[in-house]
């Protein structure tokens, strides 16, 4: 019977996480439907690596609960922390040519959503207006994390 809750909680963690993320907003419920079968719930203790810069991108993750330390490593080190639930990271999986380009580690005990990129563009063509509505709100989280890209690169200057 506890597994049975456990699941059951498990998927309403899904199905909220996914209500809740900026990158699904104004989408059909067919679609969050199709995403939600696909969602897997996961569990990172304090200090995993969850992916690494330059691994193949397989997998966009959804914040449930804690924070992750977003690291691109060039010349310097840019740090963006994702903490708010929501939050996607891993986007690299949606965008060619599918290579992480951060490495991303949990500051604290974190849960989040993984979604195959594979079951993501199936529902994209699936439902080709909700993955366009997606896709601009993908370019809306890069185009943001881009700019706080460059005021950390203009305020070391």
């Amino acid at each position: 019977m506890d597994e049975i809750k456990d699941v059951m909680r498990e998927v309403m963690m899904i199905v909220e996480a996914i209500e809740e993320s900026d990158l699904f907003k104004g989408v059909s419920r067919q679609f969050l439907e199709e995403i939600r079968k696909a969602g897997e719930a996961r569990r990172f203790k304090q200090g995993s690596i969850i992916f690494r810069t330059n691994e193949k991108a397989l997998c966009i993750y959804q914040l449930v609960e804690g924070s992750v330390d977003i690291a691109i490593i060039a010349k310097e080190a840019i740090h963006f922390t994702a903490r708010r639930p929501g939050e996607i990271f891993g986007w690299s999986a949606l965008v060619e040519p599918h290579i992480y380009t951060a490495t991303v580690t949990c500051t604290t005990d974190t849960r989040a959503v993984m979604i195959s990129r594979e079951a993501m563009e199936k529902a994209m063509v699936k439902y080709p207006a909700d993955g366009l509505a997606m896709l601009r709100h993908l370019a809306g989280i890069m185009a943001q994390r881009l700019r706080h890209a460059y005021l950390y690169i203009y305020s070391k200057e």
